[in-house]
């Protein structure tokens, strides 16, 4: 029984202790506490008129609270709000008392520093300024800027009035980034200065501008060849040898892109189908939007096409002719009987020789007794050029007849005459 009283005794100490820790505890927890927080407030303006505006920023505030520790010490700026009310008051000095609103948190403010604001108001003004396009970051080489378009053209600023006076314009600031097509965006409009300085207690509306800025490709002028296009085959034996165009070239628009490089422009076609002369025309040219025509350029251009008959050489041989030999005398040794002639012509007169050519006729007529050498000629048929006969020389022996042996002097010949052929070399070095 003795031991079960104290046994009591004991576990009724331990659950009083445990109380007054618990007590303790929870007071150190819930003890509150006044202290200034580390940081000031913003003061905002709220209930101003209209046409009024503050003229410079309200002196921040410190705030002095009451709360539990912990709440105290989890304070920040965004749990508070510090404003003056300046509702019916006129354009002048006033000073107001500032107000603290706890917005998050369980702590209460209990003072403020300084309790009081001083604001100055002043009247709004306003007026309408021209709104100015400024492109910046421009496109790369060849291509160029136009004249930029803006809606609205002007824009109201209001504020005091020192400030509002010394609004110029108001600029709209557009970013090309190095573009190769029209850019439209909308911008934010700056208040400027004539001199461009930012002004920046004025009120700007409409705050933004639709903004488009036009990049064209830029043109350069330069010549282009002019190059005739020749279509079709000219008659047979006929070719095409020469094609000229007058003029040679015209002024064309082109791009950065192709400025340094060989530039052409085309006629019309021209057939020269079965031509075997000149021909001549007049034709259009054919641009391009690589090559345009420049605005003051020609747009046609004659063209002289030169057709010439194919030109072609054979050698042929010819039979070699003695005639006119005195009565007198006969001939006991002639070379050659056979000659080859050069030619050269049209391929269509060469082509249509046919048969054996005429010969080479020779006239003995006025040469004596003895050994000679005798240019040879030949006349060719009419339009082929004449260029070698080969051998060009015809060597004869004459002799005088012998009455008494006729017949034995005529088979002389006509043995010599059976031998005959090309001229050697052997006889060319003897003579």
């Amino acid at each position: 029984m003795r031991r079960a009283a104290q046994e009591a005794t004991l576990l009724i100490t331990v659950l009083v202790l445990a109380l007054v820790v618990w007590f303790v505890i929870a007071d150190a927890e819930n003890r509150e506490i006044e202290a200034r927080l580390g940081f000031s407030l913003p003061v905002e303006v709220e209930g101003l008129g209209s046409n009024l505006v503050v003229v410079g920023d309200a002196l921040p505030v410190t705030v002095t609270v009451v709360g539990r520790e912990a709440e105290v010490e989890s304070a920040r700026p965004e749990h508070f709000k510090a404003t003056v009310s300046l509702r019916n008051r006129a354009a002048g000095r006033h000073s107001v008392p500032v107000r603290v609103e706890e917005l998050e948190g369980d702590v209460r403010v209990r003072a403020v520093q300084p309790e009081t604001a001083v604001v100055t108001l002043q009247e709004t003004v306003e007026r309408e300024v021209p709104v100015v396009v400024e492109p910046f970051n421009p496109p790369p080489l060849g291509f160029h800027v136009g004249t930029p378009e803006v809606l609205p053209e002007t824009a109201v600023v209001s504020g005091i009035a020192t400030e509002v006076e010394a609004v110029d314009s108001v600029v709209a600031r557009l970013d090309l980034g190095g573009a190769t097509a029209s850019v439209e965006r909308s911008v934010t409009l700056e208040a400027r200065t004539g001199g461009g300085g930012a002004v920046t207690q004025v009120v700007v509306n409409p705050r933004f501008a639709q903004v488009r800025v036009p990049i064209d490709q830029e043109l350069f002028r330069r010549a282009a060849s002019i190059l005739p296009d020749v279509t079709g085959t000219p008659a047979e034996g006929f070719r095409v040898r020469a094609v000229r165009a007058t003029p040679s070239t015209v002024d064309v628009l082109v791009s950065v892109d192709v400025l340094d490089d060989e530039v052409e422009v085309l006629t019309a076609p021209i057939d020269v189908s079965g031509a075997d002369s000149d021909v001549s025309t007049e034709v259009d040219l054919v641009f391009s939007e690589e090559a345009a025509a420049a605005g003051d350029s020609d747009t046609s251009a004659r063209v002289l096409i030169s057709i010439e008959p194919i030109v072609t050489s054979v050698q042929l041989p010819v039979r070699v002719e003695i005639f006119g030999v005195r009565g007198n005398l006969q001939v006991a040794f002639a070379s050659p009987l056979t000659a080859r002639v050069a030619l050269r012509g049209p391929i269509a007169l060469i082509s249509n020789l046919e048969g054996p050519l005429a010969p080479i006729r020779v006239n003995l007529g006025s040469y004596a007794a003895g050994r000679h050498r005798i240019d040879l000629s030949w006349d060719p048929p009419a339009g082929i050029e004449l260029v070698d006969i080969t051998p060009s020389q015809l060597i004869v022996t004459l002799t005088e007849s012998r009455p008494s042996e006729p017949a034995e002097a005529t088979e002389d010949v006509e043995d010599e005459q059976a031998g005959a052929g090309e001229p050697t070399t052997e006889d060319e070095d003897s003579e």
